[in-house]
Parts: structure tokens; sequence; C-alpha cells
């Protein structure tokens, strides 16, 4: 509240997120945590402000607002322990909960003729991930979870609250259209060559050492732009090298590449010369390169 900082984990560029259960700040990548009574790193203030909802400060307000009703929570803290997911939903399924209140587990597969309404918070909050399919998975978590809805006898209602209430993926998923879905996205697709119209290869490169790593990733990259592949059927797409959306995971700093090509054949050879071809030097020692064929989380 005096600086502005944001409290961050010490191993990766994330910020931390607040457990009232642990009283304690946790990254969701690495697992580190410290205690809720930290000061700030930058100013050292004791005042840190709780901002944003999640399933935890979400639960106390349901339960503040419907005092006589069975609330129960689905999340990672309440079923990390073995049996306490099934233990949950035999109670859902028994009518021993009223309300529940969950992450995007709830939308598996579960099939509860009773639950009539469903309601979905900050419905938008994945269109703003840095992902070509952040709308299909938008459209896809949200197609999921209303379909919990009216699945017996009575009619279902779901509510969403979202600030984007005419995007299209919002619009489809009201709807449950998934044609008027896929009509819309595959033309964003085609414009900029990403998969289903193409195939993609992602190269991440990671390591202790920022400097190491950033250097081997702009090695790669200028040996791609130097390869010449036979045949016409044309050179891939190569785009960045650019540092990962989260930079940095459990203390190792990350740069990735995508290569792009509609065909799979000449992917593999392009990524073949670029990594082991006769001009390719070993990397830095502590500096790990992953190849991510049809990368499915770009993260």
């Amino acid at each position: 509240a005096d600086c502005g900082q944001v409290l961050r984990c010490a191993h990766c560029d994330i910020s931390l997120t607040y457990h009232r259960q642990s009283n304690a700040y946790t990254c969701h990548y690495c697992g580190f945590s410290c205690a809720a009574a930290t000061r700030c790193g930058k100013c050292g203030s004791m005042r840190i402000k709780r901002l944003g909802i999640g399933t935890e400060q979400l639960e106390t307000h349901i339960q503040d607002l419907f005092p006589n009703a069975r609330v129960a929570r689905m999340d990672r803290d309440t079923t990390r322990r073995k049996g306490a997911l099934l233990k949950i939903l035999k109670e859902l399924r028994d009518r021993k909960i009223d309300i529940l209140i969950g992450t995007q587990m709830v939308a598996k597969g579960h099939d509860y003729p009773h639950i009539t309404l469903v309601g979905i918070l900050c419905a938008d909050l994945s269109l703003s991930m840095p992902d070509f399919r952040a709308g299909e998975r938008t459209f896809q978590i949200l197609a999921q979870v209303a379909g919990r809805a009216g699945r017996g006898q009575g009619p279902g209602r779901v509510i969403l609250q979202t600030f984007n209430p005419t995007h299209f993926s919002i619009e489809a998923a009201r709807q449950q259209d998934y044609e008027s879905f896929y009509r819309q996205e595959i033309e964003f697709r085609k414009a900029l060559g990403y998969p289903p119209v193409s195939r993609m290869v992602q190269i991440r490169i990671s390591g202790r050492e920022k400097g190491k790593v950033a250097a081997c990733a702009c090695r790669l990259a200028e040996i791609g732009r130097t390869l010449k592949l036979q045949g016409d059927s044309g050179q891939p797409e190569m785009l960045g090298p650019i540092e990962a959306p989260v930079p940095r995971i459990a203390g190792r700093h990350r740069w990735q590449l995508l290569i792009k090509h509609p065909r799979t054949d000449v992917l593999h050879q392009f990524v073949r010369l670029m990594l082991f071809g006769p001009n390719v030097a070993a990397p830095d020692p502590g500096v790990t390169i992953a190849v991510d064929v049809d990368p499915v989380f770009l993260m």
C-alpha cells in the first residue's frame, strides 16, 4: 500500500498468492512461500493489501450471504489429500452440499441432475493469456462449466461475470454454439498461420545464468535464419527469440523460439539442422534446450 510493489516469488517471475488456511503467500509454480506477516521487499512496509478474489475469499463471502447454506470448496488446497476429491463429489451427489465453490476442476465431467444454477466469476480472465489458444480455452472452459447446470428435469441457469460480454468466445459459450465460435476463430488462425492450418514447434532454452540463456537463444535463431532447405516447400516461419511469458521459474531463466510450417516433415528437417547441423556448437554448460512439437501450452 505504500510503494505499489507486488509481492513476487524469490525464484520465479510471478506474483505470490495468499492462502488463508496456511496464512502464507505461496508461488503456484515452484512452491516457494513466505509468512503472511512478511514485509515489503522494496520499502519494508507491513501494509500489504490483498487484491483480487480467490476461492477462499469467495467462500467467506458466500457464507456471509447464505449463513444457513452448506458450503464446500474444491481447489488444489482442499483436494490435496488422498480421497478428498471423491469425498466432496459424493457429498455433492448426496445433496449434503448446497453451494460448491471451485476452480476449473469443477467443470470436468461431473453429472449431477439437481444442479440448476452455475455462476462463473471473471469469465474473461483467460482471454488475456499470451497464447494464441486463449479464445479457444476460454470457450472450452465456459461451455464445460455452463454444461453442469440443468442436466436433470429442472431448467438450468448460468450467470457469467465478464468485462467483455461481446467477445465472440464468451458469446458463443453463452449460446453453447461451437460452430459459431469455430467460424470466427479459424479465420484468425488462417490469417496468422497458427494451428490447425499449420504445424508448430516450440524450442525452449533455459538455465540459471540469464546471459548464457539469451546468448544461446540468439545463436539458435541466427542458425535458423541462415538455413536454406532444398525443395519447393518454402521456408518455415520463425518467431523469436524472446523471453518466455513467465521469464523465470524455479530460478531458471527461460527463452523460446516458435517455428511454423504447414508440413511436419519440413519442420522436423529444419529443427534437426538447427540443433544438430554441422555448424552447430554444443550449448554452454548449464543451458538446456527442449523441443516441444505441437505445443499445447506456450507459457
